[in-house]
């Protein structure tokens, strides 16, 4: 019997709003970039509640004045986080950790959603090589 193929979602518990938690992830958290996107992760402690992947999206209001390109923005990499993420998040699964995540856009012109899809696989894979080497500290 085949396997059915997971669903692409992205509910609120997988979204990282604690304040604390990401005051301390921008303070303490190691970088990978994927030009436009660039990513700021570190290791949660084992908790109960707390989803594999907790993750941030955020556009910067310093390069795009309009609220409608920055949301625009954020719906095309919350799409593109939606549908690349089962590989990352069974990885991290497999290996036990958990992680805190803020995706941030750092270009000063708009993407598509298809470029921003393959960058965002591009970025977790590049997530997932180097907490190999900083989550094992």
């Amino acid at each position: 019997m085949e396997q059915p193929t997971p669903r692409n979602t992205f509910p609120l518990k997988e979204h990282l709003k604690s304040k604390k938690a990401i005051e301390k992830l921008y303070a303490e958290g190691a970088s990978v970039t994927s030009f436009p996107l660039r990513a700021v992760f570190m290791e949660q402690a084992e908790g109960e509640q707390e989803p594999t992947a907790a993750i941030l999206i955020s556009v910067a209001k310093r390069r795009f004045k309009h609220a409608v390109d920055r949301n625009l923005l954020k719906r095309r990499m919350r799409e593109a986080y939606r549908t690349e993420k089962h590989a990352f998040v069974e990885t991290l699964e497999k290996s036990g950790k958990k992680v805190a995540v803020a995706i941030m856009y750092i270009d000063t012109k708009p993407s598509s959603t298809a470029y921003l899809k393959r960058k965002m696989g591009k970025l977790l894979n590049g997530i997932l090589s180097k907490a190999e080497v900083v989550c094992e500290k």
